[in-house]
């Protein structure tokens, strides 16, 4: 079912925080999920937990309950309440399930005050379950069928952070984006929530390689770091002018561009063939022995095609046909 305006701002609002939020602080990420939940409902408890089934082991790294943060901890959860019972079934658990029985029976945190509501999602990745968000309320019935489908987007969205995988593997988005149905607008909105949150980790990864500069050097393997953070730049150019060129017309937004390479001269297409070939860009002088035309010609075509394109080097082509990265011996002689 289609959700409505109030909820999709809202998860569109906790997925742009995540998206800003730097490398490695976890709690905003937290913070994020808890905003967006009581955005969309009467939340008084908030919690979410990582999961250990092997070892029937739980921990709370993020507590909220009543305007106050708790104590963090872990402990061994029993076969009987909730966290077993969604470790079995991996489905979200909601108090109108049973009453409340199973909830009850877990641990208590918080005030002293059964909860009315209450709703809890599993995390899970290709695993099994290794997490829940739980959500509670002293108001009954306000967890209804559209915040359970809310709450487990939330879910997938804090373990696609927590885990640093592709924004959107575990996710639906077209129920949050539901513009992603219209071809025009799906590469420009994606390129810009994916250029965030890549630009993020770069700008991250140059920090780090600042602060440890002089070890770096020491050991050897600055270059090797200046060389993935360059690729990674070319990525995210490459990328955002992939989505975004494919789906963006000559007004605007709305025509759909299928070949990456639309607008190129046929021998500029036989240049950049050749400059992405799988086994590698051969330069301008193996480009001129197979196309027959001299070294000079080759640096044209290739700069004309660059300029078309709106990329800086040839080794951004790569990226922009395949996806993928390019060998890092390449000659532009």
């Amino acid at each position: 079912m289609p959700l409505s305006d109030p909820v999709v701002r809202a998860l569109r609002h906790a997925d742009l925080k995540m998206n800003e939020v730097e490398r490695g602080d976890i709690f905003s990420v937290y913070e994020a999920c808890r905003a967006a939940a009581s955005a969309i409902a009467p939340v008084d408890d908030f919690y979410i937990a990582l999961v250990k089934d092997r070892d029937r082991r739980i921990s709370y790294p993020y507590l909220f309950s009543n305007g106050r943060y708790l104590e963090t901890g872990s402990l061994t959860y029993g076969p009987g309440g909730v966290v077993a019972w969604i470790a079995a079934s991996h489905k979200p658990y909601r108090f109108s399930d049973d009453g409340g029985a199973l909830l009850n029976r877990g641990v208590r945190f918080g005030d002293d005050e059964l909860s009315a509501d209450a709703v809890v999602v599993p995390m899970i990745d290709d695993e099994g379950l290794v997490g829940i968000i739980g959500a509670l309320s002293d108001t009954p019935s306000v967890f209804t069928d559209e915040i359970v489908t809310a709450m487990t987007w939330l879910a997938g969205l804090v373990l696609d952070r927590l885990q640093s995988v592709d924004p959107g593997r575990r996710l639906n988005l077209s129920l949050v984006y539901p513009e992603l149905e219209d071809d025009g607008r799906a590469g420009a909105l994606m390129a810009v929530n994916r250029t965030s949150a890549a630009l993020t980790g770069v700008a991250a990864e140059i920090d780090d390689v600042r602060l440890h500069l002089e070890e770096l050097a020491h050991d050897g393997t600055l270059e090797q770091r200046l060389a993935a953070l360059s690729r990674r730049c070319f990525e995210v150019q490459a990328g955002i002018i992939t989505r975004v060129g494919r789906h963006a017309s000559a007004d605007g937004i709305g025509g759909v561009r299928t070949d990456p390479l639309e607008g190129l001269s046929p021998r500029e297409r036989d240049v950049v063939a050749l400059v992405t070939s799988r086994t590698g860009d051969p330069g301008n002088a193996g480009i001129a022995r197979a196309l027959d035309i001299g070294t000079a010609t080759v640096k044209t075509h290739v700069s004309s095609a660059l300029g078309k394109l709106g990329l800086q080097h040839r080794s951004e082509l790569r990226w922009l046909v395949h996806g993928g990265p390019w060998p890092l011996d390449v000659s532009d002689d």
